[in-house]
């Protein structure tokens, strides 16, 4: 048996239920236009820097004079065989500055555990550096380094950052930044590995478009729940004040003084109790 559902004969409860419905329904409102209307504005991860290739870019806020040029040619040229090709262990720890140096000991460079990328390099000199950022008494600079045998191993980019240290440039850390592998078979690209591999590709205009449809498209089920819940209410307030303005208008128009009678219900209990009480 369907039951249906009664507007409620109290003046108060009506009012109290017209405002609910009110407010419901700006709810409502207010969520379908945060949910519907799609943001212009860049995201936060984007703004924040975020999912954006590492890129090496050229900072040099001071000058290198030719004098210290030459000085990390020589260094270079000294430091890549003795310390990265393992030649001469020793001549590796005097060229090593105090991070390095501060990371292992003397007897440890003997023994060959150097906190240095091992690599057979081939290049005579390492004059063809480039130059990263320069500060005073330290510059960080990339140099390319070939391999003796290019069939087994690929071309390496190595970071160095070398500093001075009492009018002698020393090598003050070393690790490698990209790896050039030979190709596995003739239709395979060489691919260079750094931290830009790492980093997720910036977005697109498709995939922001995308990605902003999916999110709403899992917050319209949400919506359409809380839609649901704040109905009833609505549909309640919008009922009782157009049985209460349609009342107040008949009573205007019947131009009646008297009070309105009792609810149904209230009636039914006074009856009830005033026939318990006629009875002997």
């Amino acid at each position: 048996m369907n039951r249906v559902i009664r507007i409620p004969e109290s003046p108060r409860l009506r009012r109290r239920l017209k405002w609910v419905a009110i407010a419901g329904s700006l709810v409502v409102a207010g969520i379908l236009v945060a949910v519907l209307i799609p943001s212009k504005g860049p995201s936060s991860d984007n703004a924040a820097g975020f999912h954006r290739p590492a890129q090496l870019a050229v900072n040099t806020h001071q000058k290198l004079s030719q004098a210290d040029r030459r000085e990390i040619d020589t260094l270079l040229d000294r430091f890549i065989p003795a310390a990265v090709d393992r030649r001469d262990p020793s001549t590796a720890w005097a060229l090593a500055g105090p991070e390095m140096r501060g990371a292992s000991s003397l007897s440890a460079f003997r023994k060959g555990d150097l906190p240095v990328p091992n690599y057979p390099a081939n290049e005579r000199n390492y004059h063809h550096w480039r130059a990263i950022d320069v500060e005073k008494g330290s510059v960080v600079l990339n140099v390319l380094v070939h391999p003796r045998d290019p069939k087994k191993i690929g071309t390496w980019v190595f970071s160095v950052e070398v500093v001075k240290s009492k009018s002698r440039w020393l090598v003050n850390r070393i690790y490698t930044i990209a790896v050039m592998n030979p190709p596995v078979r003739p239709a395979t690209v060489t691919h260079e590995l750094g931290p830009a591999d790492y980093a997720a590709p910036p977005p697109t205009s498709r995939t922001s478009t995308t990605s902003s449809r999916s999110s709403h498209s899992f917050l319209l089920p949400v919506v359409a729940i809380l839609a649901l819940i704040l109905v009833i209410p609505l549909a309640l307030g919008i009922a009782v004040f157009v049985r209460a303005h349609r009342w107040r208008r008949a009573v205007r128009a019947s131009g009646r003084t008297e009070l309105p009678p009792l609810p149904s219900s209230y009636r039914g209990a006074a009856e009830e109790q005033k026939g318990l009480a006629s009875q002997p």
